[in-house]
C-alpha cells in the first residue's frame, strides 16, 4: 500500500467514526479511493493491554517506531477489506464489513481468531470491543461508541479479551436519545438549519415526556445534549467566549430546575442561543489561519489529513476547509504541496541527498509518487531539476 492510499484509507475511518462526512455519495467516492468493494459497517477498538510496562523507561522516538511497525503488523493481518485509524497512543479503531467477518455476536469466530492469531505473533494481548452492524456508514459513530463501552467493561473486568456490544453491555445498552445527538450533531455541521430546528423540537418533547427517568439522570442526559450542540457550534466557527458564557448560564438553570418540563424548556432555549450566536471574528479568524499555517510548515514530513488539522484548530473539516479557502485562494492539501515543492526544491539545490531522502524529507513514503508531484509543479523531474544546480 503506497503513501496515498494509506492515507486516505485513514481519513476515511478517522471521519466515519467521527461522523464527518453528511453526504452518501461523499463516503462513496472516498471508499472507491480508499480500494473497497463497499462501506464497512461496524466497528471494533483494539486496545493494547497494560501498555504502560510496554512503554516504561521508553524513548518517544522508540515509541513513534513501535507505532509504526503495530500499524504495519495489523495492515497485514486486517488485509486490503478493513480500514483503520489510531484513537490513542494504544488504540485502534478498525472498521469492517459483516460480508466480510460476519455478524458481530457470540457466534463470530472469525474475531475472536483474527484476535489470537495477533497476540501470537506480536506477543502482546489487546482489549477489543465490537460495536453493533449500521447499514448506513453515516451511522458508524454509533458502532465506534459501543466499542468503547464494551472495550471499558473489559478493562474494568482487567480480563484482555473480545466483547461484542450486545452480549457484553446486558441489554441493548442504548443511552437514551443517543442517535438523537449523533443526528443533531450532523445537521448543525452541514447547516441544515431546518433538520436542526427539527430536531431541537423532537427532543424537547421527548425530555418533557421522560418522567420515568430520574431527575438527576435526566439533567446529566440535556447538559450532555447541550455539549454536543457547544461543540459542534464552535467546531462550525461560532464564537467561543461567548458560547462559554452561556454554558456557565445553562449549568446554573440546570441546577435549580426540579421538573422534566423546565429542562425541556432550558433545553429548546439554550439551543436557540447557541445556533444564534455569531461566527469567529476576522481577528480570530487570521489567527486560527496562521496557526494551521505556521503547523503545516513545521510538519512537513509528517502524514498529515485534513481532519486533523481542522481538529488542532477546534473546527469542523468542513467549516475550516471553507475558512482556509477564503483566506489563501488555496485548499489546505494544495497549500501543504505547494510547501512541500518549495522545501523540496531547496534541499535538491543545497544538498545532494538522495531523491528518496528528499522525498522523506517532506512528507512522501514513496519516491516515486514524489517524483511525480514534483514533475507536474515544476514541469522537472527532481534529478532533472537538481541538475540545473550541481554540475
Amino acid at each position: 500500500m503506497d503513501l496515498l492510499s494509506g492515507r486516505i484509507r485513514r481519513e476515511l475511518a478517522y471521519n466515519l467514526i467521527f461522523g464527518l462526512v453528511e453526504s452518501v455519495r461523499e463516503i462513496w467516492e472516498m471508499v472507491v479511493r480508499a480500494g473497497l468493494k463497499y462501506p464497512p459497517n461496524f466497528v471494533a477498538i483494539w486496545e493494547v493491554h497494560d501498555i504502560e510496562t510496554l512503554f516504561r523507561d521508553r524513548s518517544e522516538l522508540w515509541k513513534v517506531s513501535w507505532r509504526r511497525g503495530l500499524e504495519m503488523s495489523l495492515d497485514g493481518y486486517f488485509g486490503d477489506a478493513v480500514i483503520r485509524c489510531f484513537i490513542s497512543d494504544r488504540a485502534v479503531a478498525a472498521l469492517f464489513n459483516s460480508r466480510d467477518w460476519g455478524e458481530p455476536g457470540e457466534d463470530n469466530r472469525l474475531l475472536p481468531g483474527l484476535k489470537q492469531r495477533i497476540e501470537e505473533s506480536l506477543a502482546l494481548k489487546f482489549y477489543v470491543g465490537v460495536g453493533r452492524v449500521y447499514a448506513d456508514a453515516r451511522h458508524l459513530g454509533l458502532s465506534f461508541r459501543e466499542a468503547g463501552q464494551a472495550v471499558e467493561c473489559l478493562k474494568a473486568a482487567g480480563e484482555p479479551a473480545i466483547c461484542f456490544f450486545d452480549s457484553g453491555m446486558g441489554g441493548d445498552g442504548e443511552p437514551f436519545l443517543k442517535r438523537e445527538r449523533m443526528f443533531l450533531r450532523r445537521a448543525i455541521l452541514s447547516d441544515d438549519g431546518q433538520e436542526t430546528a427539527r430536531l431541537v423540537q423532537e427532543i424537547k418533547k421527548m425530555i418533557a415526556r421522560s418522567g420515568g427517568i430520574g431527575l438527576n439522570s435526566l439533567k446529566t442526559v440535556v447538559f450532555e445534549l447541550l455539549s454536543v450542540v457547544v461543540t459542534a457550534c464552535m467546531e462550525n466557527g461560532r464564537n467561543v467566549d461567548q458560547l462559554f458564557t452561556y454554558v456557565l448560564e445553562w449549568v446554573r438553570q440546570l441546577h435549580l430546575s426540579r421538573e422534566a418540563e423546565k429542562l425541556a424548556e432550558i433545553w429548546a432555549a439554550a439551543c436557540g442561543k447557541a445556533l444564534m450566536a455569531v461566527n469567529i471574528d476576522q481577528g480570530m479568524e487570521t489567527r486560527v489561519i496562521a496557526r494551521a499555517k505556521q503547523f503545516l510548515e513545521g510538519n512537513l514530513a509528517e502524514d498529515i489529513s485534513l481532519s486533523e488539522i481542522a481538529r488542532r484548530q477546534f473546527l469542523s473539516p468542513y467549516y475550516f476547509s471553507r475558512l482556509f479557502k477564503q483566506s489563501t485562494g488555496m485548499t489546505v492539501m494544495e497549500f501543504l504541496t505547494a510547501l512541500r515543492m518549495e522545501k523540496a526544491r531547496e534541499l535538491l539545490e543545497k544538498t545532494n541527498q538522495p531523491v528518496s531522502q528528499v522525498a522523506g524529507a517532506v512528507g512522501y513514503g514513496d519516491p516515486n509518487y514524489f517524483s511525480r508531484v514534483f514533475k507536474r509543479h515544476t514541469g522537472m523531474a527532481p534529478s532533472e531539476y537538481r541538475g540545473r544546480f550541481h554540475f
